[in-house]
């Protein structure tokens, strides 16, 4: 029986994007089934206003369900950010678990760029809100033009509002301070959005600057971080 990853993905206008994440782990899928679960998909009884105590809770109360059934844990930028929010359940477990891109707290640039988004969205203007996230996502390299059909626009300004707002009032600097998880975070030497300005190094755990990367640190150097995630998944005890 293959062993079992479970992987919390990134705010993302619409679901079918985590095919996008999904290949970029396929060289694992040989050793590991990859579950991938959808964050904003379940933030449907909750609001902007909810308050961090009640929405990280109730990812608390997920995963402990969950803790059991998977031999690793993977999260991508908002879903490193979920998971950095439920550190103390791992207290006591030595799965591996890695972050990628994932901001310890909003500086003001991350501030910025995150918040011109969520104003092009809340100002109904969602392509052009992706224009302006994908330019920092994909940097330094061309974004890719993404234009949503209008049946998808309404639900994809409600999840990047959503997500991205959650993203800047998390703040994870105490936790990642007294935190006695290990773990491997990757993130981007040449990132326009999660860096060094934005990570703390951990006090248990290894934080990598993935050379000639930016955000999606996987597809713009593979064979890096191919070999960093096998080394921490090979240390599994």
């Amino acid at each position: 029986m293959r062993k079992k990853i479970l992987t919390i993905a990134p705010v993302m206008p619409q679901q079918s994007d985590i095919e996008s994440i999904a290949s970029t782990l396929s060289f694992l899928e040989v050793v590991y089934q990859i579950d991938f679960i959808d964050p904003l998909a379940i933030n449907e009884t909750f609001s902007v206003n909810t308050s961090n105590e009640v929405y990280y809770q109730l990812w608390q109360d997920h995963l402990k369900k969950w803790l059991a059934n998977y031999d690793a844990f993977f999260g991508f930028s908002f879903g490193g950010v979920i998971l950095q929010q439920c550190f103390s359940l791992f207290a006591n477990s030595k799965k591996p678990i890695v972050l990628f891109s994932t901001p310890t707290f909003a500086d003001n640039a991350l501030q910025k760029k995150l918040g011109d988004v969520i104003a092009l969205c809340k100002a109904n203007r969602v392509n052009d809100a992706l224009i302006s996230l994908y330019k920092e996502v994909f940097s330094p390299n061309e974004a890719p033009l993404q234009i949503l059909p209008e049946n998808r626009v309404i639900s994809a300004a409600n999840r990047l509002i959503f997500g991205l707002q959650r993203v800047l009032d998390t703040d994870a600097t105490a936790i990642l301070e007294q935190t006695t998880v290990d773990h491997l975070h990757l993130i981007g030497e040449c990132s326009a959005l999660v860096n060094k300005e934005n990570v703390l190094a951990p006090g248990i755990g290894d934080l990598c600057i993935v050379p000639q990367a930016g955000m999606r640190v996987l597809q713009d150097n593979p064979s890096y971080c191919k070999k960093l995630i096998l080394e921490r998944l090979n240390s599994e005890t």
